[in-house]
């Protein structure tokens, strides 16, 4: 391969993307800071799992409407943002239960500390994953970098979930591939009594016979309902799986910054959107309902084969962890925070390449399409309104309205270049390795 064809940077360009990145990052710092001042302090969807917490210390129904549960303990917040029940699972309520005692103002603030906690200790384990010592200073430049990341900005900024899932992923990887598999399981079980994801990894380790992952994820994953049906009750927890959850999909389904793949039918052959109206390319209320659940169901199939068919756990890992979130009813920004992982994984192994140019431009794309959130992809489509309807609303075209899409087409890209890059062979754990690496006929040796 000719030098040319490969990336090379100066010291004094590191330095200038150093100062660049650095920049962005506190940029970031000060718009998460902001969030905490109101009225931006109630907007916040950690509002959510902590009125949880303080119907559950009153003995009232969790999922009551959340604008009802703020009336009562928060009246001087006027929250309107969110009529329906809370999208959480009845565990969360429980783990939130020690800032059910806080005021609504402080708790926040502990969760955001408690979230930074969960970051720094990602970082710490990719760090050991790449074989890099985890220095002070690496550490804060790559904390820095984090927060000037849009999905990570959204999750600290609404107060989400999404950093903590994130460690019990990373967790979760990084015991599998050390064949720790009863701690790996348990791990993927609590990513999955928090949050309804990660299903299609536990789905891939059961066709690879790994039944004490499995077992062990399904153990933790009863345990935390039973434990929510004996505080809760029975009723409340069968009220969550076979109401709220149903009611939050269908409500979502035409949210315009969802870009799950179930928001594709109606993308195509209904009309969808929140913060504007989009009208079907072709409508069809048949096709629409057909491919919301057909379109999904393609997604899993094809991540799970192409997984099963990869030379590397950690490819395999990677691409499930992308179709875990292309495959969630609800899909948003925050969520590619998950995202990481197969980040990661591309960027050890176009390291190993000696980052090839066109590449490592195309990964630079698609990864900037993923980061610029989804209300910028709404905002784009609001460009093109064609009219205005009685009632203020805007209506946007057909096409602009596909534009929202762009994210999942991203990550789609993303994934072909994990699944790209699997015959790229990587350090193991504690090993020194020595690899040639096969780049176009030419030998290149890595130590």
């Amino acid at each position: 391969m000719k030098a040319s064809s490969n990336l090379t940077f100066s010291p004094g360009f590191k330095r200038l993307l150093l100062v660049l990145a650095s920049f962005n990052g506190l940029i970031g710092i000060k718009r998460i800071v902001e969030s905490f001042f109101p009225p931006d302090i109630y907007r916040k969807d950690f509002i959510s799992p902590y009125l949880m917490a303080k119907a559950i210390l009153e003995g009232l129904n969790p999922y009551l409407p959340l604008h009802d549960l703020a009336g009562i303990w928060m009246s001087y917040a006027d929250y309107n943002e969110l009529k329906h029940p809370t999208p959480h699972p009845p565990f969360v309520g429980l783990l939130g239960l020690p800032f059910g005692y806080l005021s609504y103002e402080k708790a926040t603030i502990a969760w955001l500390i408690f979230e930074l906690i969960c970051l720094l200790a990602v970082i710490l384990l990719i760090l050991r994953w790449w074989g890099k010592p985890a220095k002070a200073a690496t550490m804060a430049i790559l904390l820095l970098i984090a927060l000037g990341w849009i999905p990570v900005i959204e999750d600290l900024w609404f107060g989400q979930l999404t950093i903590c899932l994130l460690l019990l992923l990373v967790g979760a990887w990084l015991s599998l591939r050390e064949e720790k598999n009863l701690l790996g399981g348990a791990l993927l079980g609590g990513l999955i009594a928090l949050k309804l994801m990660a299903g299609p990894i536990v789905i891939f380790l059961a066709l690879r016979r790994k039944w004490s992952v499995v077992f062990s994820a399904g153990a933790v994953v009863v345990a935390a309902n039973l434990l929510a049906a004996g505080v809760l009750g029975t009723n409340c927890v069968k009220y969550y799986y076979l109401e709220v959850c149903p009611l939050l999909a269908s409500i979502y389904r035409s949210h315009d910054v969802n870009y799950s793949s179930w928001t594709i039918g109606e993308r195509f052959f209904a009309e969808f959107g929140k913060n504007f109206v989009a009208p079907p390319l072709f409508s069809s209320a048949y096709l629409a309902w057909l491919f919301t659940y057909l379109i999904p169901a393609a997604v899993l199939l094809l991540g799970l084969r192409l997984a099963l068919k990869v030379e590397h756990f950690d490819t395999a890992f990677g691409l499930l962890v992308g179709v875990s979130i292309l495959v969630s009813p609800i899909a948003w920004t925050h969520y590619l925070t998950l995202f990481s992982i197969p980040m990661m994984i591309i960027a050890q192994r176009l390291w190993l390449l000696g980052l090839p140019r066109r590449m490592s431009y195309l990964v630079f794309c698609l990864w900037l399409l993923i980061s610029m959130g989804g209300t910028a992809y709404s905002y784009i489509a609001r460009l093109f309104i064609s009219h205005i309807t009685p009632g203020g609303f805007p209506v946007v075209t057909s096409v602009a309205g596909l534009v929202t899409l762009i994210p999942a087409v991203a990550l789609s890209g993303l994934l072909w270049i994990v699944w790209r890059l699997d015959h790229v062979k990587t350090p193991q754990n504690d090993e020194v390795a020595v690899l040639t690496l096969e780049v176009e006929g030419r030998g290149l040796r890595y130590t």
